[in-house]
């Protein structure tokens, strides 16, 4: 009771919420371990076990609020030798592995350790050790760090984290709600999940429905008692919502492998096509250079003169194809219509050549009486490279 101007009134008590106890009561409490009965259990039954105290630690814990865990052990166990004791001691946080503390947390609760297990957290200790005072700057150095550049593959990881964190979340919620409103396929297909990622996103589901599967026939008295909350038609219901979302993931998985095609060959550059090409680049007497070689590639057209035979050329691709290059040849071309013929007066026919419009080059070699030869596709360093088209 509170006196507030002259009258007694009841003072109001504000609640406090116990936000670890709330969700305990969807998630479970923290699972405890039988260590006897752990010893005798199989691979599949004790990594299972495993698994909920992993989940338990990852929800309601951080690796500072575990590290204390961590710390006792390394000091009691006579695991760790005093010189990585005292080192480790003094490491950051950073340094220590959530699994690392949840392995040390799950053993506080009884879990008796494997020797991999054991084999893991010593290499973790270790590695840790060597961050002993990390964090203490000299004070000298004005070095600043380099700034943080994550890859390709680290914006990978941050995406899927992300839409694994929604999943779990999705997966928390069917267990409070009868509604399902989850449109799993078409959240995946929005967020353009990777194929070789889609195995992370199936075990979300493919791990708790086996949990529930597990909990439902009674076979395990942990599961049994952490699932004790759920009747049979919770049961029923949520094993469907689990049933439906894998489904949907395989089909998502299903329609990524139709539409992954096979990387295709970059294709080489022009100018490495027309490398080995062997042309006159330029002729003094009549005053020609030679255009570049790589326009040759892609062209429907070219127009060739040979100072030493006095032929003026024309290679017309043929019909549905370009003209090409390889080595020393000209590819793709009509053999019946690409043709040359001999100039009497060089220096007056190619002046003339040079003015042509396209309608006019048409039929240039036609108004030329000269015979007419057929091209065979060589180039060779008397062949000047005039136009293309």
């Amino acid at each position: 009771m509170v006196k507030v101007n002259g009258k007694t009134i009841r003072a109001k008590v504000k609640s406090t919420r116990n936000p670890l106890f709330a969700d305990e009561k969807y998630m479970g409490s923290e699972p405890a371990w039988d260590t006897e009965r752990a010893r005798g259990m199989s691979d599949d039954e004790f990594n299972s076990h495993l698994r909920s105290s992993f989940r338990y630690y990852n929800y309601f814990y951080s690796v500072k609020e575990l590290r204390k865990y961590v710390n006792e052990w390394v000091k009691t166990s006579g695991k760790i030798d005093p010189a990585t004791t005292r080192a480790y001691l003094k490491s950051p946080d950073r340094y220590t592995p959530m699994t690392l503390c949840s392995l040390i947390k799950a053993h506080d609760q009884g879990m008796p350790l494997k020797d991999d297990a054991l084999e893991k957290i010593q290499g973790w200790i270790q590695s840790a050790a060597k961050h002993a005072n990390e964090d203490d700057v000299p004070a000298e150095t004005d070095k600043k760090s380099e700034p943080y550049r994550p890859t390709i593959q680290d914006r990978l990881n941050e995406k899927l984290a992300d839409v694994l964190g929604e999943m779990e979340g999705w997966v928390d919620e069917v267990f409070v709600r009868s509604k399902d409103d989850h449109k799993i396929y078409d959240f995946l297909t929005l967020q353009k999940v990777p194929q070789a990622q889609i195995g992370r996103v199936r075990m979300v589901f493919q791990t708790k429905r086996d949990e529930l599967k597990l909990a439902k026939s009674g076979q395990d008295e942990q599961l049994k008692e952490g699932y004790s909350q759920l009747k049979t038609a919770d049961f029923k219901r949520i094993l469907s919502w689990f049933d439906r979302a894998l489904a949907d993931v395989d089909s998502f998985e299903k329609v990524k492998k139709i539409q992954r095609k096979a990387r295709a060959k970059k294709a080489p550059s022009k100018e490495k096509v027309v490398s080995k090409l062997k042309y006159l680049r330029e002729e003094k007497i009549l005053k020609f250079v030679s255009i570049p070689p790589a326009d040759i590639v892609g062209a429907s057209e070219l127009w060739i003169y040979n100072v030493k035979t006095r032929k003026l050329g024309r290679y017309v691709a043929a019909q549905f194809q370009e003209l090409g290059v390889k080595g020393t040849s000209i590819t793709g071309y009509d053999e019946s219509r690409s043709v040359s013929k001999t100039l009497r007066r060089p220096e007056e026919k190619l002046r003339e050549f040079a003015k042509a419009s396209k309608v006019q080059l048409r039929k240039f070699l036609d108004d030329i009486r000269a015979t007419e030869s057929k091209l065979n596709g060589r180039i060779n360093a008397d062949i000047l490279l005039l136009k293309t088209q």
